[in-house]
């Protein structure tokens, strides 16, 4: 399974790069990147925007088809893994718990996507997805089909329950985004209760 960390997006709520973040003795995306690199073969960054990565074996690449939102992370991160599924998550998301990844990788068997689902969201950046979704999601893209929910709709998706997860993590901080300044400044107060890599 290839580790796909989406960090291509505008920061507008955040106002600066969240990938950069400070974050227990690193930043965000490298926090991400090690805690994947423990439970996937290959690691890849989609950005649109130069990142210094200090981690050895890390590919960067940028969207293929560029201008479309998550959607088109997905699609490069897919398009350039050299395993047949790839795990996505985004550069926002520091919380990842690896035991969590590890296991919705090995749900998804036969399916085309698995993904967190409360019964009215589902996580897509928090799945696995298979190289069978990269036509599809061409296809929506070509046209003007962006919203990553609507690819759930055209795939086979097995959903896992949200609180499957919790056996992972009991207050779900896993699926958390810090989009905003507010989030982070929360987040870092938190800092003693979340572990150090």
């Amino acid at each position: 399974m290839t580790g796909v960390v989406l960090a291509g997006g505008k920061n507008i709520r955040m106002g600066r790069n969240k990938a950069t973040l400070p974050w227990q003795q690193a930043d965000f995306l490298h926090v991400i990147l090690h805690r994947l690199s423990g439970v996937c073969s290959e690691l890849i960054v989609v950005t649109n925007t130069p990142l210094s990565i200090q981690l050895p074996n890390v590919l960067a690449v940028s969207d293929i088809i560029p201008q479309c939102g998550p959607l088109s992370g997905i699609h490069a991160g897919l398009t350039y893994a050299s395993s047949p599924t790839a795990f996505v998550t985004a550069c926002d998301m520091p919380y990842l718990q690896p035991a969590a990844v590890a296991w919705v990788g090995s749900s998804l068997g036969e399916w085309d996507a698995v993904a967190p689902d409360d019964g009215n969201f589902r996580e897509p950046l928090f799945a696995c997805y298979a190289k069978t979704c990269i036509p599809i999601i061409e296809r929506l893209l070509a046209q003007g089909i962006r919203k990553t929910q609507t690819l759930f709709d055209h795939i086979r998706y097995k959903s896992v329950p949200v609180d499957e997860l919790r056996r992972f993590d009991p207050s779900l901080r896993l699926l958390q985004n810090i989009n905003a300044p507010e989030d982070y400044e929360r987040a870092l107060q938190d800092m003693d209760k979340t572990s150090v890599i």
